[in-house]
């Protein structure tokens, strides 16, 4: 009886590190730099930012929850027209939203993103003549302009790879 107890232990030992460091999210990444236009991002994960002129609404699916969306720079202050909702607008506005379930949307110039996470992202530069919408890289690739006009891009895959 003490052996087999004995060998289970060690069996389990064994498998369970195996089973845990396989990647079972298979998170997509995406960076923006100096970026101009909207970025819509529907994401279960995380999603750090600043914009240097602009706005910030943030909608948070699960907000009993104690991963609360962070805004800061907001001009008076982050107004919560609901529960689920918070926006913020102003100048130099940074924002954090952390291991949850969140759709995010950033308007203005100066866009700096950094996201992990599964989801969907709609990118739309600005399109103006002679002026720069920004870079970004999904995946680590190399870096883009942003396209002129809303693309959707998908970011991860769902567990099992399909």
């Amino acid at each position: 009886m003490g052996r087999t107890f004995l060998l289970a232990v060690l069996l389990a030992a064994i498998t369970v590190p195996v089973a845990l460091s396989a990647d079972p999210t298979n998170d997509g990444t995406l960076s923006v730099k100096r970026g101009h236009g909207s970025l819509v991002l529907k994401l279960k994960g995380t999603v750090i930012g600043r914009v240097t002129n602009g706005k910030v609404q943030v909608k948070d699916f699960r907000p009993l929850d104690a991963n609360n969306p962070v805004l800061t720079g907001c001009k008076p202050k982050v107004r919560h027209p609901s529960l689920w909702v918070s926006v913020c607008q102003g100048k130099n506005v940074g924002f954090r939203v952390m291991n949850g379930r969140f759709n995010v949307n950033v308007r203005g110039s100066g866009i700096s993103i950094s996201a992990v996470g599964r989801g969907s992202v709609t990118v739309d530069g600005t399109g103006d003549d002679g002026l720069p919408d920004g870079v970004m890289s999904v995946d680590a690739a190399p870096y883009e302009s942003l396209p002129d006009f809303p693309t959707l891009l998908t970011l991860g895959t769902p567990p099992g790879g399909g």
